[in-house]
């Protein structure tokens, strides 16, 4: 794998990491569905520049329905669930929750790619499965059960649903669109979805500003959206959608590290070999496509 691949992922990994806390800060102090539509806004402003610098051509026919479509269930819809569930569900188990993305995305590929060489290879189905362990083994201490979180955790879960589906459907309906266009045309429309959504469902809701909440905002428009997404759609261009949805495994394991570096939460031994299960399940996710094309080279060479 190239180094700028590899570059984009840390960094899309690292970023991931950082917005479940982000989003838990953000919606304490707004409702979830105003504070979710102002996200996307606001990052929408943030790349519409760069369009217009480079004069990047808008797109058209299937690329521009596509690119409406995933407006609602690659932005408005999952935001709303996320950020409405991160007010009953810690950032952390959230994240958890959002490991099971490439496990889903796997199973979701060959069914709506629909050709052979869409299909995920034995060692990443087996590589995903035992990242969930080790998930598992990181939050076995802090999971606990009650309606309210059985709520959030259905939100969540639907949302992850949505956005694997997405994360398949884009690889193959966005290959002509630019990824500075489609990531700007879909928190623009995502954005005011979750704005009039926000105008029904919220109408008379409070908002108490502050400065961890402006701080929060501006992180989750410019770096978790404007950042995260734009390198999101150009690696979906380069890699499979599994390949990349698999850095979810990761996600949850950064969080807990910046909760010990920034909030000096203790690391138990659960977290430590949790993490090294699910770093490990990643190489091989990642290595699969590679082994999987040498031993096709190798079947057509006999």
């Amino acid at each position: 794998m190239k180094a700028r691949l590899i570059l984009a992922m840390v960094t899309l990994a690292l970023v991931w990491g950082s917005t479940w806390m982000a989003i838990s800060v953000l919606v304490k102090a707004v409702p979830p569905l105003h504070s979710a539509s102002l996200r996307f806004l606001l990052a929408a402003v943030v790349l519409l520049p760069a369009i217009q610098w480079k004069r990047l051509p808008w797109p058209t026919g299937r690329g521009l329905h596509a690119t409406i479509l995933l407006s609602l269930s690659m932005i408005a819809l999952p935001s709303a669930l996320v950020f409405w569930s991160e007010q009953r569900l810690s950032s952390g188990l959230t994240a958890l929750l959002f490991g099971a993305m490439p496990l889903l995305t796997a199973i979701l590929t060959p069914w709506m790619a629909g050709r052979p060489p869409r299909r995920v290879p034995r060692t990443a189905w087996q590589a995903m499965i035992v990242g969930l362990g080790g998930l598992g083994i990181v939050f076995s201490r802090v999971i606990s059960t009650s309606l309210s979180q059985a709520l959030g955790a259905f939100g969540v879960l639907v949302a992850v649903l949505l956005y694997a589906a997405s994360s398949v459907y884009g690889k193959e309906a966005l290959q002509t669109v630019h990824p500075f266009v489609s990531t700007a045309i879909q928190f623009f429309l995502g954005g005011i979805w979750l704005a009039l959504a926000s105008l029904i469902f919220e109408r008379g809701k409070p908002s108490a500003w502050s400065a961890q909440s402006l701080v929060a905002l501006v992180f989750l428009s410019v770096f978790s959206s404007a950042l995260s997404f734009t390198l999101y759609y150009w690696l979906l261009q380069r890699i499979e959608a599994y390949q990349l949805t698999s850095l979810q495994l990761i996600v949850p394991i950064i969080a807990i590290a910046e909760g010990a570096l920034f909030m000096f939460e203790p690391v138990p031994w659960s977290m430590i070999v949790g993490a090294a299960v699910v770093l490990g399940s990643v190489i091989f996710v990642m290595r699969s496509r590679q082994e999987d094309e040498q031993g096709i080279a190798l079947q057509l060479g006999k």
